[in-house]
């Protein structure tokens, strides 16, 4: 990697590569039938309904699988020929698969990582199990897309939350200080006894006020922090929770119950990551870049593709996937405004040379030139 590909970016204009428009088709002929030139301009393209658009991607998929018979196609085919909007319909069905095939099945890879992370001891799959959720999700990009937003759940059910994009600040009953990233969840718990934050999912920091009656603890899956007074900060993404402070002391263990759980002091300007109740070893941490996103930045210093991926789903609406094998080694050091996803998207771009796609169902694909 050259200096050069390494260099600070603050802010990037390129234009991203975008499927916004229909796509017409000159010729289909991925192994299915051959169609005639189906172009038109968009003033004089005929109106598809969504009933159309379903029949033309069953056939679609239909014809694709090798158990496809003589019959098959020739049923395809007087379908084909009973209205020209069918043709049209089939050609949208080709290109919107060419679209998402290959990023869903990213997807796929990157949730079957996590779920082989979160159970080691699982029996592995065999790999037409991939192909087969390809072509399920694939239903999911077409119909409702409930996949692109996997926070809904846990936003439904919290006390409070903010969505891609949002943060909120407020002020606890106790006053304690409370700010909330985006794409997070938190339940709120202010007993007589006891102050409590659960936090679902997301980043939050919290400037706590010291009450020696009442302890304060925030709980984030199997992490437990219990603060006295201090400035700092919880991430959880899943099963891994990491723990950063700004000021004062904070005690962390990987047991909920607090009188069996052994536990790691931090101090201020240290970090530490609790992964399936694990913990992790102290480090010392850069306090100005950890809490860029306070300041409404994002600060990068040589960070890893799925670092910045990470970011960029805290900011946008959809799902952002990569291909850790092809991207992996890329680092990115740079200022970002935070609320300014296009500025980190136009970056990878012009300093890292990735290709930045975006294809039906909210869903941004970042790949090297060529890749398919």
């Amino acid at each position: 990697m050259t200096n050069e590909e390494n260099c600070r970016v603050s802010r990037c204009s390129i234009n991203t590569i975008t499927r916004d428009e229909p796509v017409y088709a000159t010729e289909v002929d991925r192994g299915e039938p051959g169609l005639a030139s189906t172009s038109k301009p968009p003033s004089t393209r005929p109106h598809l309904d969504e009933e159309t658009i379903d029949i033309a991607m069953e056939w679609y998929l239909r014809l694709k699988d090798d158990s496809a018979t003589q019959e098959d196609r020739l049923a395809f085919r007087q379908w084909l020929d009973r209205d020209e909007r069918h043709a049209m319909a089939y050609a949208d069905a080709g290109a919107l698969w060419q679209d998402v095939e290959a990023p869903a099945c990213l997807w796929v890879k990157r949730e079957r990582h996590r779920e082989h992370q979160r159970h080691t001891r699982a029996v592995r799959r065999r790999r037409p199990w991939v192909a087969v959720a390809c072509a399920l999700l694939l239903a999911l990009f077409v119909s409702a897309g409930l996949w692109r937003d996997p926070g809904m759940p846990d936003r439904m059910m919290a006390d409070v939350s903010t969505v891609p994009g949002q943060s909120h600040e407020m002020r606890l009953a106790d006053g304690s200080w409370l700010f909330l990233d985006a794409d997070s969840a938190l339940d709120i718990d202010m007993a007589r006894d006891m102050r409590e934050l659960t936090l679902r999912r997301g980043r939050l920091w919290v400037d706590v006020l010291s009450e020696d009656a009442r302890p304060f603890h925030v709980v984030a899956g199997d992490a437990l922090v219990k603060v006295v007074g201090t400035r700092f900060a919880v991430e959880r993404d899943g099963e891994q929770v990491k723990v950063t402070v700004e000021e004062g002391r904070v005690a962390v263990s990987g047991d909920r119950s607090p009188e069996n759980a052994e536990s790691i002091v931090l101090d201020a300007g240290q970090q530490i990551v609790v992964s399936d109740g694990m913990l992790g070893v102290p480090s010392d941490i850069d306090a100005w870049v950890q809490f860029a996103w306070r300041r409404g930045q994002v600060v990068f210093d040589q960070a890893g593709i799925a670092e910045v991926v990470a970011q960029l789903e805290r900011m946008l609406p959809g799902r952002v996937l990569f291909d850790g094998d092809r991207l992996g080694s890329l680092r990115l050091s740079g200022s970002f405004p935070g609320d300014d996803p296009t500025a980190l998207l136009d970056a990878l771009d012009s300093a890292l040379g990735v290709e930045v796609r975006r294809v039906p169902g909210g869903l941004v694909w970042l790949r090297l030139p060529g890749d398919a």
